[in-house]
């Protein structure tokens, strides 16, 4: 087992297959995008397969794929399939922003894919354009019900609150009346693209609202390695709702996770810009013993907490893999 030096077991690894994106959210990147690590530097699948079984063989179960979004990388259901087969790997996700999803759901899924976690800023057309810069609401909606209709589960729906935009709850709450959804309102981080200031909504306030709206019945949230450890549920809805709050509420102290970006730097705090190169251990061949002396000195150097308002990313979020 991975144990930092706080004694935090370290047993869940997202995977950032693609810094590419295909959309430009205002609270992922700035419109003009950001510098893109070029395709020679960008892990091959075998390369991640190899660092996933270092890991696992060291105790880490879940692994997570993100991006960008990691749909527009050809091939991703092949990466699953070399995951899948690695001994100690029980729970295999994906985080998308579905507008490709519904043309690869049924190969990820024969691959061996578990579950899909749904980046969706609104349910209203037009500001789902605005959020998206150009994105067709429609697109991710058909990748959402793939994923429904095929067994994902459970399938989860990411809400970056952002005030005065989507911060509604009324259709949201709606959706979890229709589908068998986890929608989870999540805090924009001061990583995001525009002014944090003017975006920002805490937990707190979105909680009242959600009371305010409704009468909803405190329920277990899905399952699922995430920091949303309450849900709440309209009395005989199949879905329900949670709230994640790292900036006003952070979870450092329960972190339980690394992030291996696309060229092959293990980050070992969102919040900071701390990385461990792990590309000398696996290029041109995968060293497995290298490979484990740079994990085991990784989760050493792990962070005791993150500091959002004193936050040095370095980096935008599409670039280090959410």
């Amino acid at each position: 087992m991975l144990r930092d030096a706080r004694n935090r077991l370290v047993d869940y690894l997202r995977v950032s297959v693609t810094d590419r994106c295909n959309l430009r959210c205002r609270y992922c990147m700035p419109a003009e995008g950001v510098p893109l690590v070029e395709h020679a530097d960008v892990l091959r699948y075998e390369e991640i397969a190899a660092f996933v079984a270092v890991a696992a063989g060291q105790g880490v179960s879940s692994v997570r794929l993100t991006g960008g979004e990691p749909l527009v990388r050809p091939g991703c259901a092949d990466l699953v399939r070399l995951l899948r087969v690695i001994p100690g790997v029980r729970d295999l996700s994906l985080t998308t922003n579905a507008t490709l999803l519904a043309r690869h759901a049924g190969a990820l899924r024969e691959a061996g894919l578990d579950r899909v976690n749904v980046g969706l800023p609104s349910l209203v057309p037009e500001t789902y354009r605005e959020l998206t810069r150009g994105g067709d609401l429609a697109d991710a909606l058909r990748g959402l019900h793939a994923a429904i209709a095929l067994g994902f589960s459970p399938v989860k729906v990411n809400v970056v609150a952002l005030k005065g935009l989507n911060d509604d709850p009324l259709p949201w709450l709606e959706l979890t009346r229709r589908l068998p959804v986890e929608v989870r309102f999540i805090e924009y981080m001061p990583i995001g693209a525009e002014d944090h200031a003017s975006f920002y909504l805490p937990a707190a306030t979105l909680l009242a609202r959600l009371a305010e709206v409704a009468e909803l019945e405190e329920v277990d949230a899905m399952a699922g390695f995430g920091p949303a450890t309450r849900a709440l549920r309209i009395p005989g809805a199949p879905g329900r709702v949670a709230v994640i709050a790292p900036v006003s509420q952070h979870f450092c102290g329960s972190c339980n996770r690394l992030r291996l970006t696309a060229e092959g730097r293990l980050r070992l705090c969102l919040l900071a810009p701390s990385e461990v190169d792990l590309r000398p251990a696996l290029r041109p061949e995968p060293q497995p013993d290298r490979l484990r002396a740079l994990l085991r000195r990784a989760i050493a150097a792990k962070p005791a907490r993150s500091k959002p308002e004193l936050a040095d990313f370095g980096r935008r979020m599409s670039q280090i893999g959410g």
